[in-house]
């Protein structure tokens, strides 16, 4: 099946979201379409496709952006807590190589490998963590939204239209203003995620804007209990606003799945929007 108004194709996954299971949490949503007067229902899964040459190709159900990144940054942060609780947290793996017997140089070579592993995967952890909120943050802004930012220091007003306001304005004022705004939600700051995600963009800012080669200080917060807790609170932050947005009535399709909502967004259903081209069993016309 297809929409005239999309390039991508979709695939008939059910008659109603009753029974129907999650293949994969990185997956778009599906869209449940019903018809008014009852006449009939439909589940559909949209596709996509890539050529990878002239006679194969790749079909694929259309992942969502931010599940993507929500993905990575969780996968990074599990095998960070492997290291942490099987090297670092483990009174039995010794780690000053004062009190080691044999070579200096071939003991804290070992420890600095596991050292740069786990930095390695705190930092991806963070940054993927970041950019799935920013990508959350700029998706919900509706085309046509203006932001009025409070008077400046010279008592002018400014205004940011979308774009404006994803080039410009920080995560923090997007999280802390915009969002709120458009959802109808109470202070954020409030919120017992607040300081993590406060944390978890200065953590972030730290690898992206460094100003220094010998500066690796923010290295030696990764290594407390807390880096976790800062970098899973990804979904905090996404479900407050979902919750909302659920209160209200609403569904979107750009949300990614979460572990405690898995509600489908659903749409009537206008016969005029899609065309048959094919079927699970004979394929595509």
């Amino acid at each position: 099946m297809m929409s005239p108004n999309k390039s991508k194709s979709s695939l008939v996954v059910g008659l109603t979201p009753e029974g129907y299971e999650i293949p994969d949490l990185r997956m778009t949503k599906p869209t449940f379409h019903f018809a008014k007067d009852s006449s009939g229902s439909m589940l559909i899964q949209d596709i996509d496709t890539v050529k990878l040459n002239r006679s194969r190709r790749i079909n694929y159900f259309v992942p969502n952006n931010i599940g993507i990144l929500m993905s990575v940054s969780t996968k990074a942060s599990s095998r960070a807590k492997e290291i942490f609780d099987r090297k670092f947290k483990n009174i039995s793996y010794e780690l000053d190589i004062t009190k080691l017997t044999g070579s200096k140089k071939d003991a804290i070579s070992t420890i600095s490998q596991d050292v740069y592993d786990y930095i390695e995967e705190v930092q991806s952890a963070i940054v993927f963590a970041y950019t799935a909120l920013e990508a959350f943050a700029n998706l919900s802004i509706p085309h046509g939204h203006t932001y009025k930012a409070k008077k400046n220091s010279k008592g002018i007003i400014e205004s940011y239209d979308k774009a404006a306001i994803e080039r410009w304005l920080s995560l923090k004022t997007k999280i802390k203003y915009i969002l709120p705004e458009l959802y109808g939600t109470n202070n954020v700051e409030k919120q017992k995620w607040w300081g993590q995600f406060v944390t978890l963009e200065e953590y972030r800012n730290e690898i992206i804007h460094q100003k220094s080669i010998g500066a690796t200080e923010f290295y030696k917060a990764y290594f407390k209990d807390s880096i976790f807790n800062i970098i899973n609170c990804i979904e905090p932050v996404i479900s407050f606003f979902y919750v909302a947005h659920q209160a209200n009535g609403k569904t979107n399709e750009v949300w990614p799945w979460l572990k405690d909502h898995v509600d489908i967004p659903t749409v009537e259903f206008q016969k005029n929007q899609f065309e048959v081209i094919g079927n699970v069993h004979q394929g595509f016309k």
